[in-house]
């Protein structure tokens, strides 16, 4: 029996403070449930790179002795998002890179509910050289057309992540930065070479590498097609609409318990929730707190929930007039917080702050406590710095109900600061080629996500693209956070300089308004009561391959 070894990720005090929860309703006998137990008592054995002994079965048996029969065939689930296509190389939001993509795609780890990283695709790694990540992968994986997985389809898959060009084209974002970047080599069949130019925890990356076959990208037409190695095969794509699988009967970590798993699109909650009640879907996903009322009482269901979910604004800060840090500070003035959760929380978000990391337990505790709902305050702010005339358009996601509910309440706060402003309405591949594509988004724009682990990829999403990329400015937009966000990235999570540079980092967003925060909420699952099987570790990965009704 080959020896598998995963990167035990210890707890720190930043983890703790993430809402984790366990895996929903999972059944003691199924491989997800053994995957993720089999993790949280095991025997360590301790090295440099802080690795733990576990045996291959524990992680995920591909032998298993009896299927597992589920007592329903087909779930149906709604989601309160739209997917336009299928390519495993970009990131369309948590709803694809962590939740359907996992249908289809098989990541190269997985995290539990401490964020422990658990052997996948990938069985063992070794980041003892900050400048070299050694991944062992699994012998016994097949695409989905029955091409054996190798190690150049994972060097490929992460190569082609880390492209910037490539990434790009799909309005996706890159795995790191080419000045990172160095190469992905298959050393053999089965082992992997990543080289940086500094320590990169690729693996612990919130959208996780989905793995597709070698050189696809081009070849395999991913908009509508997919070619991966997961759970289900896609027996149906419509754009915009909705998606079906069906169960994959040679998947290595055994055949989901449900054959036909299928997704209903809905750019209107309301309409997702009388789908529900009339027994159209089983289950939705993905549920904001505003809209919970709307189907938590739904007979023979359960309500859970799969993480803790954010929201924020991102600034262009590459030109007038949001470049000028007294410009942005000023629009805080303008937030009418109260009414902003109302409108786009059902008043149900926490407590507001414009330190975003005051939403983990353990933080430096700034604040710019001072600020409070005075449109006539940020006017007179403006008017002392010649600031009077600007324009700041608010650019919003299909979809995303709360940003757009939020994004009406600002517009009336700016125009009572004499600030000229509009709202638009993007779909998603328009707003992730306007962000993460090419910088050319004007004023602020809504963003979104789960909480991740560890919190330092937090402060990732906060500041890029708006202080590292922009269509007006060549360079770094804004220097200072650029250099910081470098030297957080290439800091290890469970260093003790982590702690000190976060602690800058909320400084930043407190004294320099880098960007403007709004409110976190559970994030709801509605699932029928005679269903379990459904993973989610508390960070907004979700897992479907061994749901099975009862």
């Amino acid at each position: 029996m080959d020896k598998v070894v995963e990167q035990k990720i210890e707890e720190t005090t930043k983890n703790k403070s993430i809402g984790r929860r366990a895996f929903l309703g999972l059944s003691g006998a199924s491989i997800g449930a053994m995957v993720f137990a089999a993790c949280s008592n095991n025997d360590s054995t301790s090295t440099a790179d802080k690795t733990a002994a576990v045996t291959p079965d524990t992680v995920a048996p591909s032998d298993t002795t009896a299927p597992i029969v589920s007592t329903k065939d087909t779930l149906t689930v709604g989601m309160n998002a739209v997917i336009e296509g299928l390519t495993p190389f970009a990131i369309q939001g948590y709803v694809w890179s962590q939740n359907l993509g996992f249908m289809f795609y098989d990541p190269l780890v997985r995290k539990d509910p401490s964020g422990k990283l658990l052997p996948w695709l990938v069985t063992e790694w070794d980041t003892t050289d900050p400048l070299k990540t050694v991944l062992k992968i699994r012998n016994d994986v097949k695409f989905h057309d029955g091409t054996p997985l190798t190690a150049k389809d994972v060097a490929y898959s992460i190569a082609a992540r880390s492209d910037e060009k490539l990434i790009a084209s799909t309005a996706g974002r890159p795995l790191m930065t080419p000045s990172q970047w160095v190469s992905a080599v298959a050393v053999d069949d089965y082992t992997v070479e990543v080289n940086t130019t500094e320590r990169v925890e690729f693996l612990i990356n919130p959208q996780p590498v989905l793995v597709a076959p070698n050189e696809s990208f081009g070849k395999v037409n991913f908009a509508n097609e997919v070619l991966g190695t997961g759970p289900y095969k896609l027996a149906k794509f419509t754009s915009g609409t909705g998606l079906d699988g069906i169960a994959n009967a040679d998947y290595w970590a055994g055949v989901p318990p449900i054959t036909n798993l299928s997704w209903a699109f809905f750019k209107d909650p309301a309409t997702a929730a009388t789908s529900l009640r009339s027994g159209q879907i089983d289950a939705v996903y993905d549920v904001a707190p505003k809209n919970l009322s709307a189907v938590s009482d739904v007979a023979g269901t359960t309500v859970s929930s799969t993480g803790t979910y954010a929201y924020w604004w991102i600034i262009q800060m590459g030109k007038a007039p949001l470049d000028n840090p007294e410009v942005r500070k000023a629009l805080r003035y303008c937030f009418d917080n109260e009414a902003i959760n109302q409108a786009a929380f059902g008043g149900l978000g926490t407590p507001h702050t414009w330190n975003p990391f005051k939403l983990f337990a353990v933080n430096s505790g700034v604040d710019a406590d001072e600020v409070t709902y005075d449109p006539a305050k940020a006017k007179q702010m403006l008017a002392d710095i010649g600031k009077s005339d600007i324009t700041v358009p608010i650019l919003c996601i299909e979809g995303y109900q709360d940003g757009i509910a939020a994004a009406q309440v600002m517009l009336e706060g700016f125009k009572a600061a004499g600030i000229k402003s509009s709202v638009e309405v993007a779909p998603a591949s328009d707003w992730l080629a306007r962000t993460y594509g090419d910088g050319s988004w004007e004023g602020i724009t809504f963003n979104a996500g789960n909480l991740p682990f560890p919190s330092k990829n937090f402060f990732d999403y906060l500041v890029n693209p708006s202080s590292i990329k922009s269509k007006y400015k060549k360079g770094d937009v804004v220097p200072a956070v650029a250099e910081l966000y470098r030297k957080v990235n290439a800091t290890p999570f469970d260093s003790p300089e982590i702690d000190a540079l976060l602690a800058q980092a909320e400084k930043m967003f407190v004294d320099d308004a880098i960007a403007l925060m709004g409110f976190g909420a559970p994030v709801g699952l509605v699932l029928p009561e005679n269903l379990t099987g459904v993973a989610s570790n508390g960070f907004g990965d979700v897992f479907w391959d061994q749901a099975i009704f009862n």
